[in-house]
């Protein structure tokens, strides 16, 4: 982590260096998305159905789940309390969830 400056308040911004995805990861993600966009496909054809409503509704909730999980993420210290947190990679923000103060990202 890079240097941290205050910008308002009790908001700081902080320099995060990208880490590179390897082939496999991506490869991974990849994979993740299809399979998620495709349970996604599928949960809407169910849904029109009446017998295949609550069926649509788990497989809903699990692609989008699937989803999430294929979008890359990477660890970033909270400067204020200095809990770790996932972010999306192109996220410009976060909030942290343990002392709820956000924190603007400068990508490196």
């Amino acid at each position: 982590m890079g240097e941290t400056k205050v910008i308002s308040g009790e908001t700081q911004i902080i320099e995060v260096e990208r880490k590179k995805g390897s082939a496999m990861g991506f490869v991974g993600r990849m994979i993740g998305f299809i399979v998620g966009g495709f349970g996604v496909l599928i949960s809407c054809i169910l849904f029109v159905t009446i017998i295949g409503i609550l069926p649509a509704i788990g497989l809903f909730g699990m692609s989008l789940g699937i989803i999430y999980a294929a979008m890359g993420k990477q660890k970033v210290e909270c400067p204020h309390c200095g809990k770790k947190s996932p972010v999306i990679k192109t996220a410009e923000n976060f909030t942290c969830s343990k002392c709820r103060q956000l924190t603007v990202i400068d990508w490196k």
